[in-house]
């Protein structure tokens, strides 16, 4: 471990070496396919003689293993190596208004082990702070992961957050320092803190479909919305980390007051709290739907609408299809102003792909500039409902310049 969290800002023979190894461990961990030594030191520009050392030491450390022989046409085949994936591990921690989820993975960013309280609800207090912590305590404790073992853990809480500082400034602003000062004291390994729309946005760029995409916006549609905005090649996170606020533009001549005390803001028409909401008017005006067998409408969630939309009910289609025209709106202003080549549409109403994608491109088409909307594919994300707990462990590996 002390190859990934030695601090090697001193210029000494030993750092340049740990510098070295960590070039060899990236380039391995990066890489597609196991490698030879010859093609290791050509890559990371070592000599042959200087490079073997290394790597053997690396062996030693069981950092890097043997991966089988490369075909070749006559001679000796030579081995090639891959790192080991399960050296060692990350944590990516999802803090949300209603939720709050744990996962372990490996280097290969595969999941070994996931842990979540559905129960919980995110409060601005010391006692919801200390049940956060006993949680991601409980978590590691029931994994059975060694802590030495932990790289760091990711973490993504709603809100805004400024990434640089690791401050959020709508949940635990009671502290006298940042939650990255906080959890660092509490547990052994390095922390990192975003917010929970910028590592779903992370996600996607590492391991979904905006890989390889230079231009593309991720959206984080579920009880509420925010907006992942990749744009040649890299997360925009803003000056403090507040970019990405896509459910605070001003949209609509609305009474509905926002959270964040203005009225007109689009997540007041375009999210889960709005479509429970809208579902709620219905039903006072009148309307009838399946959801309301041995339910009162106050009882009925978004999910709840999402499910019964995908299932036939003719009034959450009806207010699930509106809802995409309006966000199909709303983007068309955005691809206007930023031109992105791909639309990730992420979250919990990607269980209702079916009747949104229609609906959303016919209000891209009200507002959106032809040519750019020719451009612009709109896709639904398939990394699943882990994709914020691997964006935010993915924040670790980055760090470290693992993927």
């Amino acid at each position: 471990m002390e190859i990934f969290l030695k601090n090697i800002e001193d210029v000494n023979n030993e750092n340049r070496q740990y510098a070295q190894k960590r070039k060899i461990v990236g380039l391995l961990n990066k890489s597609e396919k196991p490698l030879t030594i010859p093609g290791i030191c050509k890559k990371v520009k070592l000599s042959v003689p200087t490079g073997t050392k290394l790597i053997n030491e690396l062996i030693d450390d069981k950092v890097i293993v043997e991966s089988g022989k490369k075909e070749t046409n006559n001679g000796r085949r030579p081995s090639l190596y891959k790192v080991d994936p399960d050296f060692a591990y990350c944590i990516g921690v999802v803090v949300l208004l209603k939720g709050i989820s744990f996962s372990v993975y490996n280097l290969d960013m595969q999941k070994v082990f996931e842990f979540q309280e559905e129960n919980f609800v995110l409060e601005n207090t010391p006692g919801c702070l200390d049940r956060v912590v006993a949680f991601i305590q409980k978590a590691i404790s029931t994994s059975g992961i060694n802590a030495s073992r932990v790289l760091g853990m990711g973490m993504g809480i709603t809100g805004r957050v400024n990434s640089k500082t690791g401050y959020s400034h709508n949940y635990f602003n009671f502290l006298e320092g940042s939650l990255i000062d906080f959890f660092s004291a509490k547990f052994s390994f390095p922390v990192h803190i975003d917010n929970d729309t910028h590592v779903l946005g992370l996600a996607e760029q590492y391991f979904g479909k905006a890989k390889d995409i230079k231009n593309a916006f991720v959206l984080n549609l579920s009880r509420g919305m925010g907006l992942a905005i990749i744009a040649n090649g890299e997360l925009v996170v803003g000056e403090q980390g507040f970019s990405g606020e896509f459910g605070h533009i001003q949209f609509a001549e609305s009474d509905r007051l926002c959270l964040c005390g203005k009225r007109g803001c689009l997540g007041t028409e375009v999210s889960g709290y709005a479509l429970e909401q809208n579902f709620q008017q219905q039903v006072e005006a009148g309307e009838i739907s399946l959801l309301l067998t041995g339910r009162e409408s106050s009882q009925i969630k978004y999910v709840d609408i999402l499910k019964a939309a995908s299932g036939g009910d003719s009034l959450s289609i009806s207010l699930t299809h509106n809802l995409g025209f309006k966000l199909g709106k709303a983007l068309g202003n955005m691809i206007n102003l930023l031109n992105p080549g791909v639309i990730i549409i992420g979250g919990e109403f990607v269980s209702a792909k079916d009747i949104l994608i229609d609906s959303i491109k016919s209000g891209m088409t009200h507002t959106g500039l032809q040519l750019p909307l020719r451009s612009c594919k709109l896709i639904f994300s398939s990394i699943g409902a882990d994709a914020a707990s691997k964006g935010a462990a993915a924040i670790v590996l980055r760090s470290l310049q693992l993927i």
